[in-house]
């Protein structure tokens, strides 16, 4: 596939995921990852308890209906943890109430213990105790509520131009990407323009695709689609932690993009970069953009709401 811009080095650039501390929402500046539990899990882990019921129809059995009374019995502890219910009007606020229980529920509860169970005709309920660390918690909320703030703002700086034909999409048309998939960003413009490619990391680091240090400045055709990840590109995407909202920004310009706004670097902080598009250092970006937004999640949050009942409701009965 054709692409006008010079390559400065034919090697494949590995992108590395490095959490960035930022916007705070918790105290406390642990790192957190879904599989490797922080150290402040290891010193600092507190008891939880929750309570949940479940009533099967005919063609699910008692043990299913066991198995869903604990997916409820454990989100329910993690509502009623203090750390969720401090931070609970600003996960709701970003729509991010259900990511961060099951997240919590599937990768940072640990031991957990059906303590009771009772069965009452076609319902089950269960008690569970459970160990979690506030620390874990806390950083896995900060870093969900960054991700979202960065993704949505990545959205609204220099608008797309409504009568624009220009787009941006990726290889899954949902935007739902597991830990280890490939993703593939397509674009295409209905007019001859350089090309000016982001993606926003849920770690809070922004990777400048076009330009970069690597590559120059890009000129698209009209009409032609371009590929970044598939298997012609020199980079390769797979996707990593840490995981939550992210967003792909391409903008297109008559124009040669100001190297100022990127320093020419590959990899950036994302708000840093959000204000310098939004005309903080001086400089005006013209042109029009699209976006396109992605969930990533790990295999263990993909595994946990694979296995939870799809008839389950949102809260526990």
């Amino acid at each position: 596939m054709e692409w006008s811009l010079v390559l400065i080095s034919e090697r494949s650039i590995v992108f590395l995921f490095v959490l960035v501390a930022c916007a705070l929402l918790c105290t406390g500046q642990t790192a957190w990852s879904e599989t490797t539990p922080s150290s402040g899990s290891r010193i600092s882990q507190e008891t939880v308890e929750g309570s949940a019921c479940y009533t099967y129809g005919d063609s699910e059995t008692p043990t299913q209906a066991k198995r869903a009374a604990i997916s409820l019995a454990q989100e329910q502890a993690v509502r009623n943890h203090r750390v969720f219910v401090q931070c609970a009007t600003k996960v709701k606020n970003f729509q991010l109430d259900d990511d961060v229980v099951q997240t919590a529920s599937a990768a940072i509860l640990e031991g957990v213990r059906v303590e009771k169970e009772e069965k009452r005709r076609q319902e089950v309920c269960v008690t569970i105790t459970a160990s979690m660390s506030p620390v874990s918690m806390e950083d896995m909320i900060r870093q969900r509520v960054n991700a979202k703030e960065i993704s949505q703002a990545a959205v609204s700086v220099v608008p797309q131009a409504s009568a624009s034909g220009a787009k941006v999409w990726t290889n899954k048309s949902d935007g739902h990407y597991v830990e280890g998939d490939r993703l593939i960003i397509y674009v295409q413009s209905d007019r001859d323009a350089y090309l000016k490619l982001d993606y926003f990391q849920a770690d809070g680091t922004v990777v400048h695709m076009v330009p970069n240090q690597f590559r120059g400045q890009g000129m698209v055709k009209a009409g032609r689609v371009y590929a970044f990840g598939d298997q012609s590109s020199p980079e390769q995407f797979n996707v990593q932690g840490p995981f939550g909202a992210e967003t792909i920004k391409a903008i297109f310009s008559t124009r040669p993009f100001e190297t100022a706004l990127t320093g020419g670097s590959l990899v950036g902080d994302s708000r840093e970069y959000l204000q310098a598009l939004a005309g903080s250092r001086g400089l005006k970006v013209e042109g029009t953009s699209h976006s396109v937004s992605l969930n990533t999640v790990s295999q263990t949050v993909e595994e946990y709401k694979k296995e939870r009942k799809v008839s389950l409701s949102d809260s526990p009965r």
